[in-house]
């Protein structure tokens, strides 16, 4: 199997796994009990959430004292979770990028919120000065408004967003500054600082499914989904799940100290493209835009059955998707896209190709003699 599609699910970092199924297995106690055994658990889920705030420190330049780490299920929850804290209903707007994963807009419109999504551009950036108009031609009052959301790297296009500049418009404001920054966190270094609060996810990064993680600048922003029961400080309800915890930390740290992983996928993203535009005539989205560099989104507006394309590949046993993996399955045409001006034609032609740390040099030549062939084929 060639596995180009790391942003949909990270393959799991085995040696971490099993590992901690061995100790989960030797203690499997409830870490809300009273025994020593579930002390003894609800120790470790506190270790790991101090040593995650380390590595936030160490790498993410993320270090503030009161500070809260919420220990999730799924990155949709988590982003529900940070959706949910930092809404005032007496502040009924939000600014939004319009490159956010659909659970962001769920979110929101399941809480009745009220969006002003910026404009979206076929590089597929937002531009702050947008923000900073909307609010100087008081289309919007600041003290209006519950928050900027703004996704740090798209999961579809792997573009980055200016963060940097659109928290100096927010602080200048005082508006709380949020992102879905699933992408990017436990496999770039970037700088999170600026963030008042945002989401990881475990199973992007290695630890396998069951963990993701809220974390707030300041943990009075923080309010729970549902009630229930006093866990993560009464932050969230329910028995915690303390083997997916011990993944997650263990495979961000990981993660982080893999330096050379960045240089050899922003190779084989060149590569990538570079085959898919000459010998393909792909539009690859975003190119001229900074992005993460395990990511190409490409287009194939000559593919006559993109359908048995799809099929074909799957067939030969390379993994890729077509974007979003809650779209992909149902084969919509990707939001994104169509916000950034493609016709729904193009964006049903899109495929995107994701690769990470174990992706070697032969899987990116077997991929373009693989897909080379089929391509003839379909034109």
């Amino acid at each position: 199997m060639i596995y180009f599609d790391y942003n949909s699910t990270h393959p799991p970092l085995d040696f971490i796994l099993k590992s901690n199924l061995d100790l989960y297995l030797k203690n499997y106690a409830n870490p809300s009990g009273i025994s020593f055994y579930s002390q003894k658990s609800f120790g470790r889920i506190e270790q790991s959430r101090k040593k995650i705030k380390e590595l936030l420190k160490t790498f993410y330049n993320f270090d503030f004292e009161d500070s809260f780490l919420v220990f999730n299920s799924t990155g949709t929850e988590a982003v529900y979770q940070m959706v949910n804290s930092f809404f005032e209903p007496s502040r009924p707007f939000v600014i939004v990028s319009p490159y956010e994963h659909d659970c962001f807009y769920s979110a929101c419109e399941s809480l009745g919120i009220r969006m002003i999504m910026l404009s979206a551009n076929p590089d597929g950036i937002v531009n702050p000065e947008e923000i900073e108009f909307l609010i100087q031609h008081h289309k919007i009052e600041p003290k209006d408004i519950s928050f900027i959301g703004c996704i740090y790297a798209s999961n579809e296009t792997g573009v980055l967003q200016p963060i940097l500049e659109i928290s100096k418009i927010a602080k200048r404001y005082q508006i709380p500054l949020i992102s879905d920054t699933i992408q990017v966190a436990g496999k770039f270094s970037y700088d999170f600082s600026v963030l008042d609060g945002f989401t990881m996810n475990g199973h992007k990064i290695g630890a396998g499914a069951g963990c993701s993680v809220f974390v707030s600048k300041n943990s009075l922003n923080i309010k729970s989904i549902f009630k229930g029961g006093l866990q993560e400080n009464e932050f969230r309800a329910g028995t915690e799940n303390l083997y997916a915890i011990l993944n997650f930390q263990d495979a961000f740290e990981w993660q982080m100290k893999q330096k050379e992983n960045y240089k050899k996928n922003q190779y084989f993203q060149k590569q990538i493209e570079e085959f898919l535009e000459v010998e393909c005539n792909a539009i690859v989205v975003g190119k001229n835009s900074k992005r993460i560099s395990n990511t190409t989104y490409a287009i194939f507006p000559d593919l006559k059955d993109f359908d048995f394309a799809l099929i074909s590949l799957d067939q030969n046993q390379i993994v890729c998707s077509t974007g979003s993996s809650c779209k992909s399955r149902t084969r919509q045409p990707s939001n994104t896209l169509l916000r950034m001006g493609f016709s729904k034609e193009l964006s049903m032609q899109a495929i995107r190709f994701s690769t990470g740390i174990f992706t070697e040099s032969s899987e990116i030549e077997i991929f373009c003699r693989i897909f080379n062939d089929l391509y003839k084929s379909l034109v």
